[in-house]
């Protein structure tokens, strides 16, 4: 074999294999080579079955689905965002907030068409609204509303990357694909600029290290400990109704001295992170004298001064389990086509679907 033959063979090879590279995708790679996504830290069966992370900087959206506790990336999708880079402030900045939220409602295309009249067609074959501003946002100030993940009229839209108020935009096919996914309040989508990713060790001890702080908390409650109840707090935690840490401690402290011991379970741990924040959504069954319910509980939590994960937030509420009476009587998630009557967006749009691009108009995610 010739030297040019050697060389030719040697470049095919190589072109080849850039092009196998620009195929498979950076969260791909990771996962194959035991890293894992930083803001899926845990999974599970309830509250995060699958997971939807949307990456700004990329504008690519990811599905995720639990196996045992990791994340198993499964599908890729591209979006656009917001007009404006950055994460959300105010209303009307056009830029899409990152964060961890759910979400909560479904329209169809009809219900937008019967919301916004004929610019209701700008959406496509349906919208799902995220829980925008969560507990997190209103903490910190930030306003708006009305994000939502929705398809459009004009696919073109996706191309472009930064081309709406606020709102994470996709193809109709691929809402359509991901709404098999989605089971209202109980599907996260986590939004980041950009997905970093962790060694197999590095997340299991980050993981560990969150869980220990909501065992401690767990512990502590269960035995009326205010003093380790308290140290599992942040200094800036902030309760909408009780006020500040002193607030909050010396009303947990006369809870805490009445009589009888309550008895608290927690099931289906979730914990994901956005930014400085890790979100833990989990089931919580608590029983006193007084009192037996099942609820859904949310911690906020982020690192302290010595780098300890403290509770900041936390909201206690039925959404996602009202159907649950014990946890013995939850159903499997399976994907299916619960929200679209068939998977051809042509059927359900009509001849509304359009090449050209129309202009967006105030209406248009209005109050975001």
């Amino acid at each position: 074999m010739t030297l040019t033959n050697i060389f030719s063979k040697t470049l095919l090879c190589t072109l080849v294999t850039l092009v196998l590279n620009l195929n498979t995708s950076y969260a791909d790679e990771m996962l194959n080579k035991d890293y894992y996504p930083a803001p899926l830290l845990g999974l599970d069966n309830f509250f995060a079955h699958h997971v939807i992370v949307a990456e700004k900087s990329t504008h690519k959206l990811y599905l995720y689905q639990n196996k045992e506790g990791f994340p198993a990336l499964i599908k890729t999708y591209q979006m656009a965002t917001g007009k404006k880079a950055g994460d959300k402030q105010y209303q009307g900045d056009h830029r899409t907030p990152e964060g961890v939220y759910y979400l909560t409602q479904f329209l169809t295309h009809q219900d937008l068409i019967n919301r916004h009249g004929k610019q209701g067609e700008i959406y496509g074959v349906g919208a799902f609204v995220l829980n925008y501003p969560n507990p997190m946002d209103h903490q910190e100030g930030k306003t708006g509303g009305g994000i939502w993940l929705h398809s459009t009229n004009d696919e073109t839209r996706i191309e472009k990357g930064l081309d709406s108020r606020g709102c994470i935009v996709t193809a109709n096919s691929d809402l359509i694909d991901i709404s098999r996914y989605i089971e209202l309040e109980r599907t996260p989508i986590v939004v980041v600029h950009e997905v970093p990713f962790l060694s197999r060790d590095a997340w299991l001890t980050k993981k560990a290290k969150v869980e220990k702080t909501i065992s401690q908390w767990l512990n502590s409650w269960r035995n009326e400990d205010i003093n380790g109840y308290i140290d599992t707090y942040h200094n800036d935690f902030r309760d909408p109704r009780k006020g500040n840490l002193a607030q909050f401690k010396a009303y947990k402290k006369a809870v805490f001295a009445a009589s009888g011991t309550p008895q608290i379970e927690l099931y289906d741990l979730s914990l994901l992170q956005s930014g400085e924040y890790i979100m833990a959504t989990f089931k919580q069954s608590y029983k006193s004298s007084t009192i037996e319910d099942l609820g859904r509980k949310t911690l906020y939590l982020k690192q302290d001064g010595f780098y300890n994960w403290k509770i900041v937030s936390e909201n206690w509420s039925k959404h996602g389990v009202q159907d649950i009476i014990t946890e013995e009587n939850h159903v499997a998630f399976e994907p299916s086509n619960r929200f679209f009557e068939t998977n051809n967006p042509k059927k359900i749009l009509g001849k509304r679907l359009l090449s050209s691009r129309i202009e967006e108009t105030e209406s248009e995610e209005k109050s975001n």
